[in-house]
């Protein structure tokens, strides 16, 4: 059934993320209010000032994370300075403020290492892309790492693989909410699969 008030989405953003981890849910939220959803997406960032994403495109921001009222869900941003550095302690903090009232969490491809960093998958089941999965089972020890996996659930928190993986991910999410004929209506528009065939060793 479709909630009688907003599902509010924030997506939290920053200098360097990857501009298609934003984009992509994104437009999977937004496609999902044309059949009936009603998703409010905001953009956030740790200090409320303007970012710019790996292409060089600016992405104008809503506000800072410290002064938005709680998310439905927080979905976190990936960004290719991850994990070839350490996720700084600021992006940390911007990350576990809003995630301890947040419905649910979720991060694309390496925003698990912002999560990470965040002390936000201690003790749970991850992803992340593929080519950096060892890396993350390094940087959390206390969290099992499912490589292959497209993306993974383990209560309220939500990881995902490389890339578009974020948009299996957000229709998953649009599923959850909305049930599976309104998640496959947006996969349609988006001309995208609503449960992709296997897992990241495909590629």
């Amino acid at each position: 059934m479709v909630s009688s008030a907003p599902h509010r989405v924030a997506v939290l953003v920053y200098d360097g993320v990857t501009l298609l981890d934003v984009a992509g849910p994104a437009e999977v939220f937004k496609e999902a209010n044309r059949f009936g959803a009603d998703y409010r997406i905001v953009f956030l960032s740790p200090t409320g000032a303007d970012v710019t994403s790996n292409l060089g495109v600016r992405i104008a921001v809503d506000g800072a994370v410290a002064s938005e009222p709680a998310a439905d869900t927080l979905l976190v941003a990936g960004s290719d300075r991850y994990p070839r550095a350490r996720v700084p302690g600021d992006l940390a903090d911007a990350t576990r403020i809003p995630a301890a009232t947040a419905g649910r969490v979720a991060s694309v491809c390496t925003g698990a290492f912002v999560l990470a960093a965040a002390g936000l998958l201690d003790g749970k089941r991850a992803t992340t892309h593929w080519q950096v999965a060892h890396q993350l089972a390094a940087w959390c020890p206390t969290c099992r790492v499912e490589a292959d996996a497209i993306y993974v659930r383990d209560g309220a928190t939500y990881t995902s693989a490389g890339v578009t993986a974020g948009i299996d991910l957000a229709l998953a999410l649009v599923e959850e909410d909305h049930g599976p004929d309104l998640a496959r209506e947006v996969a349609r528009a988006l001309v995208v699969y609503m449960q992709r065939a296997g897992g990241q060793s495909q590629f």
